[in-house]
């Protein structure tokens, strides 16, 4: 099947307008010029902007994966661990942990405004509670929570390592509080684990309303999420526990 040729108005109109566009770059060749260095030159200045972005973001996740790694291998443990081993000497622990912290909070210095610096953070933060200094591991909770404030994710996830460090507490109304902060950010991937969190936690708070609350809410969110068995039971007592309660009011 031949093709069909364009309209000749068409052609005509295309042709015209090539002329004008022509003309008028003739016409006004600097303009062109300058226009163009300022575009090439914004363009230029993105990717060393970009590449000088990832450059910072690597070095960070460098420095903290170092920071991490020597930690581990002061407390003796092996050189993929990420826990803490228990030592049989708790004052020894408490220097490398003091030793770390530092190191830890120079790392979160060095490189802040990257992921990597705010997860220094998050380290220094657990070390100042495991040596009971409640209130600096507060503060530096605050600070990594502050860090993260243009990053959903990692703000979620900062409210919930907050309301790990109350339930290491056991300090459950506040870690209840601080898992929901993290489930009421839209863009966190794990919202509603992270309200799930929060009802078990609210459950052993002793306020159970709210912990059957959250669980039906999220239940009904995303009823396809599957709990773990322990926890399916916990929302079965007490839907059981409130249910009595609801009949005779």
């Amino acid at each position: 099947m031949a093709k069909r040729n364009p309209q000749p108005e068409l052609i005509e109109e295309i042709e015209s307008g090539a002329e004008r566009v022509a003309t008028w770059i003739a016409e006004n060749v600097w303009t062109v010029v300058i226009t163009l260095t300022v575009v090439l030159g914004a363009a230029l200045a993105w990717g060393i902007h970009d590449s000088r972005a990832r450059g910072r973001a690597e070095a960070a996740s460098n420095a903290l994966d170092a920071a991490q790694s020597a930690y581990f291998a002061a407390l003796g443990a092996g050189p993929l661990a990420r826990e803490e081993p228990e030592l049989a000497n708790p004052a020894a622990a408490n220097e490398i942990r003091e030793e770390y912290l530092e190191r830890f909070l120079a790392v979160a210095e060095e490189h802040a405004g990257t992921v990597g610096g705010t997860l220094a953070l998050f380290e220094a933060a657990q070390l100042q509670n495991r040596l009971d200094r409640e209130e600096q591991s507060d503060t530096l909770w605050q600070r990594a929570l502050a860090a993260a404030s243009g990053n959903p994710g990692l703000r979620g996830l900062v409210q919930q390592r907050i309301a790990e460090t109350y339930e290491s507490r056991g300090a459950w109304a506040d870690a209840a509080r601080a898992h929901e902060a993290a489930g009421a950010i839209e863009d966190y991937p794990l919202r509603y684990w992270a309200l799930v969190d929060a009802a078990r936690c609210w459950k052993a708070a002793g306020d159970d309303s709210k912990a059957l609350e959250l669980y039906e809410r999220v239940e009904v969110a995303v009823p396809d999420l599957e709990l773990p068995p322990h926890l399916k039971i916990q929302r079965g007592e007490l839907r059981a526990s409130q249910a009595p309660a609801a009949a005779s009011s």
